[in-house]
């Protein structure tokens, strides 16, 4: 499995064509499970309402995809919090006219609308659940948020899918999640070059000249792929993916 963010294609307005014209799956040369991120800067939130996304969806046809973002913060005024919150429900609400399936997002200001908003989309049938992690664990507020989500799991007897999005690290006391990052991409995008777990300098002269013939290099050497941050993230992936067991 991988997982594409819509913010980086909205943000390359000559890529986005291309990818829309010939989907995902093609655009990648991947036939694997492909998930779109809908997490991106707020700026880019403001700017889209839920029509734009089911576009953007039912172009590039991923295999899921998250339900469109909000962004909260626990210093905002709280109907601040509480509007953009609703605002979460009420867009997901237009995905469940898509034929595939929606992955709810955990978010939320306070506990009371991390529990709402939550409760809400398991009562749209919703099962599958991704926390947007990276910035809650820089100010360690992970826990905090993650806690009422769980207790709505619990009280509705349900064994969700929960994936720790933008992090790489289990949280301590979660037994049952799956952790997803996109070290691979933004490694390639900065000239990195994975190799059995390790990261490297595509220029670094021990990998340099070294043939790997997984699905993207082809026989191709690692300084074949500079330049092409497409063939190196796809080749990146294939080795991250290698590492961790095929479980993507």
């Amino acid at each position: 499995m991988i997982i594409v963010r819509l913010a980086e294609l909205i943000m390359r307005p000559n890529l986005l064509p291309e990818v829309s014209r010939k989907g995902l799956h093609d655009h990648l040369g991947f036939d694997g499970k492909i998930v779109l991120s809908t997490v991106m800067p707020d700026e880019l939130i403001d700017k889209l309402q839920s029509k734009d996304y089911l576009e953007f969806v039912r172009d590039l046809k991923p295999d899921a995809t998250m339900v469109p973002d909000n962004y909260t913060y626990i210093d905002d005024p709280m109907y601040l919090s509480w509007s953009q919150t609703i605002r979460l429900v009420r867009n997901a609400l237009s995905f469940l006219e898509l034929d595939i399936p929606a992955i709810g997002l955990i978010k939320g200001a306070t506990p009371e609308q991390v529990g709402w908003s939550t409760k809400q989309l398991l009562d749209m049938g919703i099962v599958t659940f991704a926390l947007p992690a990276r910035e809650l664990s820089r100010s360690e507020l992970l826990e905090n948020i993650l806690a009422p989500a769980l207790l709505v799991f619990e009280e509705h007897k349900l064994n969700a899918n929960l994936m720790i999005y933008g992090r790489s690290y289990p949280v301590r006391g979660l037994k049952k999640a799956s952790y997803a990052n996109h070290s691979w991409f933004l490694g390639a995008k900065g000239g990195t070059y994975f190799k059995g777990g390790f990261q490297y300098d595509i220029t670094d002269p021990s990998i340099r000249f070294e043939r790997c013939n997984c699905e993207s290099c082809k026989g191709r050497t690692a300084q074949d792929l500079a330049g092409d941050i497409r063939a190196l993230a796809l080749h990146n992936l294939l080795d991250l993916n290698n590492e961790s067991g095929g479980s993507g």
